[in-house]
């Protein structure tokens, strides 16, 4: 489960972050568009080096260079670009590029993306659009994200995807902006205990 940090105000965003490292998540992404986005990443980087922190939003090779440059391991993108993918390689750090059809997913396969993302996965058809694509493209790695939650990760997981992608039903935008970690972890641990049976 990749866990999606969306416009954490900053000064909650280590004890957000900790919270759900904590209750079992393994994989953060912190959306450039977020405050302070960047230094929030490098601290995440230092303080979590047993999880996986990345960059989500991430539009241009620069950002994929300011990205690798505070100890992000992965770059995510709501589209598919070249120029990211590309960069992102060259940077060492793993490309993840958003993708909605399978000529896209094709694309970003031939570029070098060992990952994709589906997106926005529910208003696409959901699991069984997944199941649909997977097997007439060699089943590739496919992180279904948008509408994804603790009702339906595991019929995502079932329907092939290598990861799913989780935003604010796991970082709920009250929990956010009090900075409620409680709720953080019990959702977190809720998530993980849905994708496990």
């Amino acid at each position: 489960m990749i866990g999606i940090l969306r416009k954490c105000p900053a000064v909650h965003a280590g004890s957000i972050a900790a919270a759900a490292i904590g209750a079992g998540l393994r994989v953060l992404e912190v959306t450039l568009d977020s405050p302070d986005a960047l230094d929030v990443i490098g601290a995440l980087c230092d303080a979590h080096p047993g999880a996986a922190i990345g960059a989500g939003t991430v539009a241009t090779a620069d950002d994929v260079r300011r990205v690798a440059a505070v100890g992000g391991r992965f770059v995510i993108s709501p589209f598919l670009s070249e120029d990211v993918v590309g960069a992102a390689l060259d940077a060492g750090v793993v490309p993840m590029p958003g993708v909605a059809t399978p000529t896209e997913v094709h694309r970003a396969i031939q570029l070098g993306a060992p990952v994709v993302k589906i997106f926005p996965a529910e208003q696409l058809g959901g699991p069984a659009f997944l199941s649909a694509i997977r097997a007439p493209l060699r089943e590739p790695r496919v992180v279904p994200t948008g509408g994804v939650d603790a009702t339906n990760a595991a019929a995502y997981l079932a329907a092939g995807a290598w990861a799913v992608g989780v935003g604010g039903s796991l970082f709920p935008s009250e929990a956010l902006r009090s900075g409620d970690t409680e709720s953080v972890a019990a959702g977190t641990r809720r998530l993980l205990g849905a994708v496990a049976q």
